[in-house]
């Protein structure tokens, strides 16, 4: 079987059965562990699978499982960056912000250089990149580490957020779709974002333009809860559903 034919069966399978590790991919297609890494490499660098550790989950498929931060970082670089600088432009001097977690709202942090800023978030990647800054003053929620997204989760961490009152939030999704709102893939980060939106006087959604016109397990909220949207770009058709949903839509020049 040549290369690009194996990649093929390799993909269908994956496809098929939502998830599968190496050793279970080595032994079905009559290969070393080192070609199935390999095959699962180029797979993954095309965004037809997410590599995971030990194996690769079906990406249309994965509407439940948490992808973790070393695709997410992969994914659309140039649009999240582009996102995440026109993002921090929102941000005033003296604001108390919340930072949801991801690889986007990361973004933001790295950016932030306006005076005596409070951030607040469930990231431990942005709170490490935000530490040593002077004019940054960072909060961490408590809660139970996911190891796969550097997440802070659970009840403590819902209920931190829920005592607090913020200038606004900048919230990350997965998936948005005009019928079902805004969701998420892991049920457990929907009380925790939840409680972000109640929290703030401004809610900024932050995504780039391959999570429209998708659902995935949780639903969130509807879009009307949102009332900016920071994006790299969007179509005529989803532009005028978040518009009718009074929703400021923000193009950033990616």
């Amino acid at each position: 079987m040549f290369q690009i034919e194996r990649q093929e069966k390799i993909l269908e399978y994956i496809n098929k059965t939502k998830k599968a590790n190496t050793n279970e991919l080595a032994n079905k297609f009559n290969v070393s562990k080192v070609t199935i890494r390999r095959d699962i490499d180029i797979l993954a660098s095309q965004s037809l699978i997410i590599k995971t550790h030990g194996g690769a989950l079906a990406l249309t498929n994965s509407l439940q499982s948490e992808i973790p931060y070393s695709y997410k970082a992969e994914h659309n670089p140039s649009a999240k960056k582009a996102i995440g600088i026109m993002a921090s432009t929102l941000i005033n001097d003296g604001d108390i912000i919340i930072l949801d977690s991801g690889s986007t709202t990361l973004e933001i942090a790295r950016r932030i250089d306006q005076k005596n800023i409070t951030v607040v978030t469930d990231d431990i990647k942005i709170a490490m990149e935000l530490s040593g800054k002077d004019n940054i003053t960072v909060i961490v929620c408590g809660g139970t580490l996911s190891d796969p997204v550097y997440t802070l989760t659970g009840n403590t961490a819902v209920e931190f957020f829920s005592k607090l009152h913020v200038n606004k939030t900048f919230l990350g999704c997965d998936a948005v779709d005009f019928s079902f709102g805004i969701s998420n893939r892991t049920y457990g980060e929907v009380d925790i974002k939840s409680a972000m939106i109640e929290a703030a006087d401004e809610i900024i959604m932050v995504t780039d333009d391959s999570k429209l016109d998708k659902k995935v397990f949780c639903h969130l909220c509807s879009i009307s809860k949102i009332d900016k949207l920071v994006i790299n770009q969007i179509d005529e058709r989803n532009r005028k559903g978040f518009t009718d949903s009074g929703v400021e839509i923000i193009l950033a020049d990616s």
